[in-house]
């Protein structure tokens, strides 16, 4: 399993149980896109599992805002046709 992978795994159960189900659910329909399977998903996974941590911390809206925003970020570009080229 790649590395950014088990950052998303982290996340993801970070969101889960601070109760943000539908993060953690937009963060799974990601995991196994190729983006999350090569390097080139680390540093956004990596973001994502920092602010779920943040979260998971302190629920305040303003950590809420940003993870989601590192959602949208990470939706955008996995799905972005020539994010990762070999």
């Amino acid at each position: 399993m790649a590395r950014a992978q088990d950052m998303l795994d982290e996340a993801i159960v970070l969101l889960t149980n601070a109760g943000q189900n539908k993060l953690a659910d937009r963060l799974t329909a990601q995991r196994e896109k190729f983006f999350f399977t090569s390097l080139a998903g680390v540093p956004l996974a990596n973001k994502v599992k920092k602010a779920g941590s943040e979260l998971s911390a302190d629920g305040s809206e303003s950590n809420i805002a940003a993870v989601e925003a590192l959602v949208v970020q990470i939706e955008d570009k996995a799905d972005a046709p020539g994010t990762v080229l070999t």
